[in-house]
C-alpha cells in the first residue's frame, strides 16, 4: 500500500503524528542518527550557544508582533530572557545598567498589596509572581532582591490560599467523595441582592437587564474551591500551577515551613493523580505533563514524594517519550514538543532528588541521548532560537525550556560523569535546578539573601 493510500485511512490525529515523525526523521538523516540505536551514535552534535544568547539578547530591546497575545505576560518575558542569557552565557554577562532596566520593569509590575501583576496596574497573579521572582533571582543584584516586600508577599500568598471550610459553619457543598467544594459567600450574596432590589425599584423598565445583572453578580459570589490549593488571583481558578508557584516563591523567600501556607496541599495533589498515573490540574482531569511537573516539584519542596503512587506515575512518565522522535509529548496521543524536554524531562531529575533508587545503572529512566538529538538536530535554528518541532518558528518559550531540558538530560548519578551525544555539548552549562527552572547558583544566592534580610 502506498504512503498516500495509508494517509487516506488515517484519522487527523494519526496523520499529524505521521507528518511529525517524518519531519523529525528527515532532520536526523544528515546526522545518521536513529533513536533505536542512540548509543551507537558517533557523529557531531553542537548546541549553538552564542547564537541562542544573541537571539534572547536581541529581544530585550524589541519584542516582535507575534508576542502580542502575551501582552499580560511581562514578568514571563523578564524570566525567559534572563534565564536564556544565564544558561547560555560564557564570558558574556548582562551589564549592571541593563539589569537595572529589568529592575525598573519589575518594580512597575509589583502590586502594592503584594505579588506581581502580568502587566502594569493589573491584578496580582500567582503565575506572574513566580516568573517575576525567578527573574529577580536571575538578575542577582541587591536592587532586584529588594523589590520584594516579604511581609506583603506572604499576605498575598495567604489571601490566595484555599483552606478547608467547615461545612456546618458556612453554606458549602462537596461531591460524593468529599473533595470538590463550592463555597457560597453569603455576605456578597446579600449585598448583591440588596443592590439589585434598589436598581429594580429605580428602573423597572429594565427588568430583563436587571435579571441578567443579578445572575452575573450572584454567580461571582460563588466559587469552586479545592482545599489545599491556591487561587491564581482573586476569584481566579485554582490548579496545580498556582500551588507550585506559591511554594517556589515561598521557598526562595524563606517562608517555609509554614502550616498556614502548606496545609492540605499534599492531599490535593494526591487527588489530582489520574488512573493513567500522571497528574491533571484538578481532580478528575486528564493527566498532563505541565501539571505533573508542578505536582512533583511541589512534593519535592514538601519532602512528600512518597505520598503518591510512584510506580504508576513513572510508567505514565516514561511513556511520554516518543519512540521515533526522541522528544516528549505532554499527554497521551499528543505530538512531540520541545518544551516538554523540561516539563517532562526535569521530573526524572527530581525523582532521584527524592529517591536515589529511582534510576537505572546511575542514569535517568529515559533515553537521554535521543532527547538531546531531538533538541539539537530537529529544534535548533541556525540563526538562533529553538522551536517546538520542525516547521515552527523560534520563540523565547521553547528556547528557554528546550535548553533547560538539554542541560538536565546530561545528568547522571556518577560524579564527574555526564551523558552527551558528543564532547561538543558536554559540560557547556552550569548546574541547573530542575525544581525552580533556573541555575542552582541563582536559587541559592536568592535564598541566602532573603534569609539574611529576615534575620536582620
Amino acid at each position: 500500500m502506498s504512503t498516500n493510500e495509508e494517509k487516506k485511512k488515517m484519522s487527523q490525529t494519526d496523520e499529524d503524528q505521521f507528518v511529525t515523525e517524518s519531519s523529525v526523521i528527515d532532520c536526523f538523516l544528515p546526522h545518521k542518527f536513529e533513536t533505536f540505536l542512540s548509543e551507537n551514535f558517533s557523529g557531531e552534535a553542537k548546541y549553538f550557544k552564542n547564537l541562542h544568547y544573541e537571539f534572547a539578547k536581541k529581544l530585550m530591546s524589541k519584542i516582535p508582533l507575534g508576542y502580542m497575545s502575551l501582552d499580560s505576560g511581562y514578568p514571563w518575558f523578564c524570566y525567559w530572557i534572563t534565564n536564556i542569557l544565564e544558561m547560555t552565557k560564557d564570558k558574556y554577562d548582562l551589564s549592571y545598567d541593563t539589569k537595572l532596566k529589568f529592575v525598573e520593569i519589575l518594580k512597575e509590575l509589583q502590586h502594592p498589596d503584594g505579588g506581581f501583576c502580568g502587566m502594569p496596574k493589573g491584578y496580582a497573579h500567582l503565575i506572574s509572581t513566580y516568573s517575576g521572582m525567578m527573574a529577580i533571582a536571575n538578575l542577582g543584584i541587591k536592587e532586584a532582591y529588594d523589590i520584594v516586600d516579604i511581609k506583603k508577599m506572604k499576605e498575598f500568598l495567604l489571601r490566595m490560599k484555599n483552606n478547608h471550610f467547615n461545612i456546618n459553619d458556612k453554606p458549602s457543598y462537596t461531591d460524593k467523595n468529599g473533595i470538590f467544594l463550592i463555597y457560597r459567600n453569603e455576605e456578597n450574596k446579600n449585598e448583591n441582592e440588596e443592590n439589585n432590589n434598589k436598581e429594580n425599584i429605580k428602573e423597572e423598565s429594565n427588568t430583563n437587564k436587571e435579571k441578567n445583572h443579578s445572575s452575573l453578580t450572584n454567580c461571582s459570589s460563588t466559587h469552586a474551591c479545592f482545599p489545599g490549593t491556591f487561587q491564581n488571583h482573586i476569584n481566579g481558578e485554582s490548579d496545580l500551577r498556582s500551588t507550585y508557584c506559591a511554594l517556589t516563591v515561598s521557598y526562595i523567600l524563606n517562608l517555609l515551613p509554614d502550616e498556614s501556607l502548606t496545609s492540605g496541599i499534599v492531599s490535593n495533589i494526591q487527588s489530582c493523580q489520574t488512573f493513567e498515573g500522571g497528574f491533571g490540574p484538578e481532580p478528575y482531569c486528564e493527566a498532563h505533563g505541565g501539571y505533573s511537573f508542578c505536582a512533583i516539584a511541589s512534593l519535592i519542596l514538601l519532602n512528600s514524594l512518597n505520598s503518591i503512587d510512584i510506580k504508576s506515575f513513572i510508567r505514565w512518565l516514561t511513556l511520554r517519550q516518543m519512540s521515533k522522535e526522541g522528544g516528549f509529548n505532554g499527554r497521551t496521543n499528543k505530538l512531540v514538543d520541545s518544551c516538554y524536554s523540561y516539563w517532562q524531562g526535569s521530573i526524572f531529575n527530581m525523582l532521584i532528588m527524592g529517591d536515589k533508587d529511582l534510576s537505572y545503572d546511575s542514569e535517568l529512566l529515559y533515553d537521554q541521548l535521543s532527547l538531546q538529538a531531538y533538541i539539537l538536530f530537529a529544534c535548533q535554528k541556525d540563526k538562533g532560537g529553538l522551536i517546538d518541532k520542525p516547521g515552527k518558528g523560534p520563540d523565547l518559550f521553547h528556547t528557554n525550556y528546550a535548553t533547560a531540558g538539554l542541560i538536565l538530560s546530561e545528568k547522571t548519578l556518577m560524579d564527574g560523569v555526564s551523558v552527551a551525544l558528543s564532547c561538543d555539548i558536554e559540560k557547556q552549562f552550569g548546574e541547573f535546578n530542575p525544581v525552580f527552572g533556573i541555575l542552582d547558583e541563582n536559587v541559592k544566592n536568592a535564598v541566602k539573601y532573603y534569609r539574611e534580610k529576615i534575620n536582620e
